[in-house]
């Protein structure tokens, strides 16, 4: 059963309408993400607009713009920054972002993408755009990213293990370096699921780490549970 509303320990989130929801790689990725001293940052295909809320929990004097394509799914996301502590500093547009005129650059700019390179494509539409890239809209992608990201601002994103060295490729032809590198294993055994990255216009030694989510009785792990501890509403089972 998915909740349509999501709850957090300082903020819901509405997802009855959009097409992807609350899921453990949002609360990873935006769990990860360092927003220390940063002042602007950009929400590239928002969807409810977690990332945006959690960013704005950790870093409550930072202006945040947000994107989204898909329609129900931005109002959705403008509602769920109205009903945040932070509805000030939250700015939801609905649009496509590689043709919003943005105005601005930003020390911070991170994205949940569709990131299934080549694969079989869902049948419905929407979530089809929300999950789905090709190779060349990749590329596209990261040229985005260079043009208005800040000389010194940093890039976050999560994606598959199994093509994570496909979107490091395709970021460094275009001068974005891997800075950090969290390899994301669901349990002990089941490892290489996700990589979170962190990527800058600055050629830095590469710092790499493992992250487990669930122990090998199903039990969420003590480092998830640390990392996710102001967040989470409700008790860790």
């Amino acid at each position: 059963m998915i909740l349509s509303v999501f709850r957090f320990k300082y903020f819901d989130v509405k997802q009855d309408k959009n097409p992807l929801k609350v899921g453990t790689d949002s609360m990873l990725l935006g769990a990860f993400i360092d927003a220390s001293g940063k002042q602007y940052a950009l929400d590239l295909g928002a969807g409810t607009g977690v990332l945006s809320l959690m960013i704005a929990q950790k870093n409550p004097s930072i202006t945040i713009d947000a994107i989204e394509l898909d329609k129900f799914g931005a109002e959705e996301c403008e509602e769920n920054f109205k009903n945040s502590p932070w509805a000030n500093n939250l700015n939801s547009f609905q649009g496509n972002y590689f043709e919003h005129p943005f105005n601005k650059k930003y020390d911070l700019i991170f994205s949940n993408p569709p990131y299934h390179l080549d694969s079989l494509k869902s049948t419905e539409k929407n979530v089809r755009t929300a999950k789905h890239s090709s190779e060349e809209e990749v590329f596209i992608f990261f040229k985005l990213i260079k043009k208005l990201l800040t000389e010194t601002g940093h890039f976050w994103m999560i994606v598959p293990y199994d093509n994570h060295q496909q979107f490091v490729s395709s970021a460094s032809n275009i001068g974005l370096h891997p800075n950090q590198m969290i390899t994301l294993h669901s349990k002990p055994d089941k490892r290489n699921i996700r990589c979170v990255l962190c990527l800058s216009s600055n050629e830095v030694p590469l710092k790499t780490d493992e992250f487990t989510i669930r122990d090998k009785n199903n039990g969420y792990t003590k480092e998830y549970r640390e990392l996710t501890k102001e967040f989470h509403w409700d008790k860790f089972s």
